[in-house]
């Protein structure tokens, strides 16, 4: 069971990460806790979920969503899937592109030891951005945002979709780590719906 619910956690990681996508392109704002953690985790090396969220408070976008892809699907979820979809379709070039990857682990070795801005900061935020412009943005198909044009417009906003893309290839990575494959949903829905249910009553 703690395999699963790692799995579980790993994958609402990254529906977090793509629900915030949209929400920034669609209103210019996302959820700042939610926002905070997934940017934290693109500079948290480990493996071990528990030691780069804390579910308790981390993944509560995340789970939210996961539980509404599980259930009764909403027009607004569909884009949220297609992105992570997309993700994990990414993550897997990436994989197989050996300079690319070292390319962003190095810049994110030099991004985790500054001690001038936090992760979040606008200027740490243009860095990871222009990293993924820089590395999964060569990559094809490139993943293509749909929102409002006045946020998508906007420097800043661009800057933060695309952070938050690159923690969510962080994230695909972290649920690949857990074990996490795509058929587990269709063979392990129930148990995955009552896990969320037992998260949300840790929440309370």
């Amino acid at each position: 069971m703690n395999r699963l619910r790692d799995q579980t956690l790993a994958l609402a990681s990254i529906l977090q990460t793509t629900t915030l996508v949209d929400q920034l392109a669609s209103t210019g704002t996302c959820d700042a806790n939610s926002n905070q953690a997934s940017l934290k985790s693109i500079i948290t090396s480990s493996t071990k979920l528990e030691e780069v969220f804390n579910p308790k408070h981390d993944l509560l976008v995340g789970i939210a969503a996961l539980k509404v892809v599980l259930g009764n699907k909403t027009k607004r979820i569909q884009q949220i899937i297609l992105y992570a979809l997309a993700l994990i379709n990414l993550e897997k070039k990436l994989m197989k592109n050996q300079a690319l990857l070292n390319q962003i682990t190095l810049e994110i070795d030099l991004i985790k030891n500054q001690d001038f801005f936090e992760v979040s900061h606008a200027n740490s935020v243009a860095r990871l951005a222009q990293l993924y412009k820089s590395t999964l943005g060569s990559l094809s198909p490139r993943i293509m945002v749909n929102g409002e044009q006045i946020y998508l417009s906007n420097k800043h906003t661009k800057n933060h979709i695309r952070a938050l893309l690159l923690a969510g290839i962080r994230a695909v990575s972290l649920w690949k780590s857990q074990g996490g494959k795509t058929w587990h949903l269709l063979f392990n829905k129930k148990k995955i719906l009552n896990l969320i249910s037992s998260l949300e009553g840790l929440n309370k």
